[in-house]
């Protein structure tokens, strides 16, 4: 019986507004990958604090906090993704050690 190693999702769209595949490992589309995800992260923190920044001004208009909203929803958004694809690679035996990480490394980050 033939096996087939279960491919990674990446994080970004491909042809036709379809998702992208790529073999796990540590090749330069995976580290491309994992970057683009760290950087997904990155931004949804720096999106989240300055919300907060912005909910705390007694001036800030409504047109303003709209849009501070729209930015968390689209950092939600996806972060929710990032974490999708992280999920998939996690029920994949190989490659779950290292999506476990680094799943952990998110959760803890986080917590910050």
């Amino acid at each position: 019986m033939e096996t087939h190693e279960r491919l990674r999702r990446l994080p970004w769209d491909g042809l036709e507004g379809k998702p992208s595949y790529v073999t796990p490992g540590d090749g330069v589309i995976n580290q491309i990958a994992d970057s683009t995800e760290e950087h997904i992260i990155g931004m949804a923190r720096d999106d989240a604090a300055y919300a907060l920044s912005m909910a705390e001004r007694p001036e800030v208009s409504r047109a303003e906090l709209a849009l501070a909203v729209r930015k968390l929803a689209v950092a939600l958004r996806d972060i929710a993704n990032v974490a999708d694809m992280r999920g998939e690679r996690l029920s994949e035996p190989a490659y779950g050690p290292a999506a476990r990480a680094r799943e952990q490394a998110l959760h803890a980050s986080l917590r910050r």
